[in-house]
């Protein structure tokens, strides 16, 4: 059986390239790493197998070694180091690819090449459009939303408590750092906290000099970069190439997001250091020139080709301000569907900081603009102010291009996204205070008059006039008037009217999300008891009894709660500088008679 497996492996591996499995290795015998400590040169440090672990089909073996270098004992096992070859009499077995922290000694996991080797065979699709495919990541946060919007209803509650916490004593994957270049000191809290639960470590980055290494400098224990996103910020996940056979190659021993069938652009990359840590060390990289496309992102290993690179999405942002002249920043990112929009915000961040933004007691008013072929474009505007707005512009930005990213009906590719951003050096936000109707009843075809009191932060109060039209067909009765900010009244709506928020394509995302109400106004808007029933994208308000029975019993598996209960007979708004918030209803009478 020894001898099948071993040869197996072999004709798994090219000619000329020695290897050995994990039924071959027995504790003790001692090993070489290749990977880099600085630069660009390939250095080895010595180990041992201190065994192997047996597992399924499911999470393959581990072999465990230990690092006997004293250069090694001083580090630890750094985080870049993924992918490092490791060799046992000159044959090869694997790559570092897990640790764990706090280990007080160098104790590494290796995946077994042949492992490695079967990620090679995987089939690819042919186009070469497109950066990523969907990761294995779910989006921050549970399920996807933006404002009121939702692909499905939210799980009912199980009443079950969380488990509890216990210690980790399985190795973990090395973590990937993430070298940044170009990212704001101000911008790195944020980046931590949206890359962190995807595994990566953000680190200090930039530009090789002189470009960074060729593509033929890439040789088994080589620096490599995942570049996720270039341009005026530069991100890029750092590991270490494995194996490489004419332009194929294969790096990192692990996942980056286990995606399965991908394209992400592969680049050399320099080390400048290790940085030791009693948590995880790491290193310390900076990307170099792009060379190639990786293809598989798999449990076992990435793979690819050294050659042609991928397209990646066009990204531009826009600053202006009073005080400060209009500056265009651009970057292109992987179209990732849980990066991408995580990519784009921090991208926003960045550009508003680099151009002198500054933190809370401002307004600022942001712009997203999105080009799809096949659709119209879609435009989305709205405005923050509050005690961290640059936090709120991220999640402002990214919510939609996140739910968009994550429906469940086509892979969304975009042509390019630019995000506008008008900043005031003043806190302009409002509150709704009180409000009254100045009219006892009103006749159907008249108009309601209503005043409001609003608040501004810091400073005093002030009044509104506003009127809602009744239709000239309402008969008469008592009616809903609402009167609020835009997000407010979404939300209300959302409860009554559901499937004018449970998109049922892509494409009527795209329409109804266009429609979004901004947060820089005061509405008010006047409601009536009526079913209504939403099919296939389409909007049916204030049916008769027989046509709700014929729309609804015709419905789809799931679309029993597509059902509303009201209609929106008039809506009017009242621009303000800033966001608005705050709520009130008020039951006014229709009157034939009145007036």
């Amino acid at each position: 059986m020894l001898l099948l497996l071993a040869a197996s492996v072999a004709a798994a591996a090219p000619a000329g390239m020695p290897t050995l499995a994990p039924d071959q290795l027995r504790p003790g015998q001692k090993a070489v790493v290749k990977t880099v400590f600085a630069g660009d040169r390939v250095e080895e440090f010595e180990a041992e197998i201190v065994g192997v672990l047996k597992g399924g089909r499911a999470e393959g073996d581990l072999i465990l070694a230990r690092a006997t270098s004293e250069r090694v004992i001083k580090t630890g096992v750094a985080q870049g180091m993924s992918g490092s070859p490791v060799y046992v009499d000159g044959r090869l077995i694997g790559a570092v690819s897990s640790g764990w922290s706090f280990s007080r000694e160098p104790l590494f996991g290796v995946t077994p090449i042949a492992e490695m080797l079967a990620v090679l065979d995987l089939p690819s699709r042919p186009d070469t459009t497109g950066s990523a495919g969907p990761t294995g990541v779910e989006p921050a946060g549970g399920a996807v939303r933006f404002g009121e919007f939702r692909w499905e209803d939210p799980p009912a509650a199980t009443g079950e408590p969380p488990l509890a916490p216990g210690i980790v004593t399985a190795p973990a994957p090395l973590g990937v750092p993430l070298a940044c270049g170009g990212l704001h000191p101000a911008a790195l809290a944020e980046a931590r906290r949206l890359f962190g639960p995807l595994g990566l470590a953000v680190t200090p980055g930039g530009r090789a000099p002189a470009g960074g290494p060729p593509a033929d400098s890439l040789r088994p224990g080589a620096a490599v970069a995942v570049d996720v996103m270039t341009g005026d910020l530069q991100l890029a996940a750092i590991g270490t190439l494995t194996w490489r056979d004419g332009d194929r190659v294969l790096i990192f021993g692990h996942p980056l997001f286990q995606s399965g069938d991908v394209r992400l652009p592969l680049s050399t990359a320099e080390i400048a250091t290790i940085v030791a840590s009693d948590l995880t060390s790491f290193k310390l990289g900076v990307r170099g020139r792009p060379v190639g496309t990786l293809t598989q992102d798999r449990r076992a290993a990435m793979s690819g080709r050294v050659g042609s690179t991928p397209r990646l999405l066009p990204v531009a942002v826009d600053v202006a301000g009073a005080a400060r002249p209009r500056q265009r920043f651009h970057f292109a990112s992987i179209e990732d569907r849980a990066l991408a929009p995580q990519l784009v915000a921090i991208a926003a961040l960045n550009s508003f900081l680099e151009s002198g933004g500054q933190g809370g007691n401002q307004t600022l008013r942001w712009t997203l603009r999105m080009v799809r072929r096949g659709s119209p474009t879609l435009m989305l505007s709205d405005v923050v102010a509050g005690d961290s707005p640059p936090a709120e512009l991220m999640n402002a930005v990214a919510a939609p291009l996140r739910f968009l990213f994550n429906n469940p009906y086509a892979a969304l590719k975009l042509d390019s996204v630019t995000v506008a951003i008008e900043a005031a050096s003043t806190r302009e936000q409002w509150t709704l205070r009180s409000a009254r109707v100045l009219d006892a009843a009103v006749r159907p075809g008249g108009s309601l008059r209503i005043e409001c009191e609003v608040e501004r932060w810091h400073g005093g109060r002030s009044r509104v006039a506003m009127s809602v039209t009744v239709p000239e067909e309402a008969p008469d009765g008592r009616y809903v008037l609402w009167l609020g900010g835009g997000p407010e009244l979404s939300r209300y709506e959302a409860l009554r009217l559901p499937g004018r928020y449970r998109p049922t394509s892509l494409e009527d995302a795209w329409r109804r999300i266009g429609g979004t109400r901004s947060g820089d106004a005061l509405y008010a808007a006047l409601f009536a008891s009526a079913p209504e029933v939403t099919r296939e994208g389409r909007d049916y308000p204030e049916l008769p009894v027989s046509a709700l029975v014929l729309l609804a019993g015709g419905q789809g598996a799931g679309d029993g709660g597509r059902r509303g209960d009201a209609a929106r007979l008039d809506e009017q708004r009242v621009p303000f500088a800033g966001p608005v918030r705050g709520e009130l209803l008020l039951s006014v009478q229709v009157d034939a008679k009145a007036p």
